[in-house]
């Protein structure tokens, strides 16, 4: 089965059940491409500071998770009967040394058992900008059973932005640990001095030898030659992709990143992501807004307005303004679930459970200002899908110049446009989710043909019938 960016399906219909072997086989411009693993919780965070599967850390949870090189690429062994309970998600990176992605000539990702690839994914460096880290793939649990999720997410900050993601601070070296340093043979004893005094020059041509009465002291492995990624301290993010300190040099008690100062940023692609701050968390509102063109670009099809109007039975003419709708699938820390829409007429609720609210703006292209999303508490959200769909008046999102934008109180924003000319009219927009005191906002802009498929495709597990607004 050929994967795609976003697609999850089960392991069992890949007939994989607990064991599985997840193989990356990439090669490009850098002088290697560096597989990782990170054993997250159920809040999609590491569940310990040593919980990364790496080069340098080839094995983790008692061995259900191993890393090794051969031909091809590197592999991942998963045995996942045998993972310990806190374990919900295994996310696998991908970091080239020294570069970007878009330097990957040839790159596949196979899963499968017994060296037989039930599934791949295929990369290559046209499919990437900046990006100096990607999270690839995850496996995950979900009501009982695994599943997998083509990621592809990226990080222009490379190694640092990745294991920040997952709230992680010490970085693991990319390079496989040296070979023990060989222990000299002992040194024959000198002959004791003479009785009766005299000198001992038996540390004569020894700078090295310990004053009478210590230890020797160890002696320290050869540095391993190449780049090693470990930040040293006061390094930025930035500067730790070019660091060739050693894996020791690392600080054990390194702080947290400081989250980056969004100012204005643009999700070009699908994938990408940023993230905002949630330092103010009990009193931060998140304000999301859609706008578009009331005119589309070309005229609507024959016979009236876009594809959800029609299977409604709402039959308008060509003429007619673009009207599209903003809403949201959510799921809150505590929980509970829903969806926020003014099809069906849930607008949500601002000063309660889910303190998420759609303002009753029915555009129908009479107002500049599109329409309204406001997250009130985003401290008590776990993920938050937004969407947009056409409810009639256009025939793709294309025509109209859909665009979405995040904005906080401080004065941030993220700014996504909706561009697929495919007549498809509904589109999940972006993934909110919460990650320690900060939201990570993730460009999706995938295409369906309505509520439910894309319900199926994010795991949210609604009852979908037909409504009117």
């Amino acid at each position: 089965m050929q994967l795609t960016t976003g697609q999850r399906v089960p392991l069992a219909t890949l007939n994989i059940q607990q064991q599985l072997d997840l193989t990356f086989d990439v090669a490009g411009s850098a002088p290697q491409y560096a597989a990782l693993c990170f054993l997250l919780g159920a809040d999609s965070r590491l569940i310990s500071p040593d919980a990364t599967i790496s080069p340098s850390q080839p094995t983790a949870a008692g061995g259900a998770v191993t890393w090794q090189t051969g031909q091809p690429g590197q592999r991942f062994s998963l045995d996942l009967g045998r993972l310990p309970a806190t374990v919900e998600r295994l996310a696998f990176g991908l970091v080239p040394e020294g570069g970007d992605l878009r330097g990957v000539q040839r790159g596949t990702v196979s899963f499968g058992t017994a060296g037989n690839a039930a599934a791949t994914w295929t990369l290559s460096g046209p499919d990437f900008s900046n990006e100096k880290a990607i999270i690839a793939a995850e496996i995950y649990r979900h009501q009982g059973a695994w599943r997998l999720m083509i990621n592809g997410q990226g990080f222009s900050d490379g190694l640092s932005g990745l294991v920040r993601h997952f709230g992680g601070t010490g970085l693991p070296s990319l390079r496989a640990a040296p070979p023990p340093a060989p222990i000299p043979p002992a040194a024959t004893p000198p002959p004791s001095p003479p009785s009766g005094g005299g000198l001992d020059l038996s540390r004569r041509g020894r700078p090295d030898a310990a004053p009478a009465g210590q230890p020797p002291a160890p002696v320290q492995p050869p540095a391993s030659g190449g780049m090693s990624l470990n930040r040293n301290r006061g390094a930025s993010p930035s500067s730790a992709n070019t660091s060739s300190t050693s894996p020791s040099s690392a600080p054990s008690n390194a702080a947290p990143s400081r989250p980056i100062s969004l100012t204005k940023i643009t999700l070009e692609k699908q994938g990408q992501s940023a993230r905002i701050s949630l330092q103010k968390a009990g009193t931060q509102r998140i304000h999301v807004n859609l706008n578009w063109e009331a005119k589309p670009s070309s005229a609507a099809p024959s016979g009236g307005g876009g594809f959800l109007s029609k299977l409604l039975g709402s039959m308008t003419g060509a003429d007619k303004a673009a009207d599209l709708d903003l809403g949201c699938m959510y799921e809150l820390a505590s929980g509970e679930k829903g969806v926020i829409q003014a099809l069906g007429g849930n607008f949500g609720k601002a000063d309660g459970p889910p303190f998420i609210k759609l303002d009753q703006d029915d555009r129908s292209g009479a107002s500049a200002g599109g329409e309204n999303l406001y997250i009130e508490r985003p401290d008590l959200i776990r993920k938050v899908l937004i969407f947009a769909f056409i409810y009639e008046g256009a025939g793709n999102f294309s025509e109209v110049g859909g665009r979405l934008s995040f904005n906080d109180p401080q004065g941030n924003e993220i700014k996504m446009s909706l561009s697929n000319p495919a007549a498809l009219p509904f589109c999940a927009v972006a993934l909110v989710q919460a990650h320690g005191n900060e939201l990570v906002i993730t460009k999706e802009e995938r295409y369906f043909s309505g509520h439910r498929d894309c319900d199926q495709a994010f795991d949210f597990g609604f009852s979908w019938k037909a409504g009117r607004k």
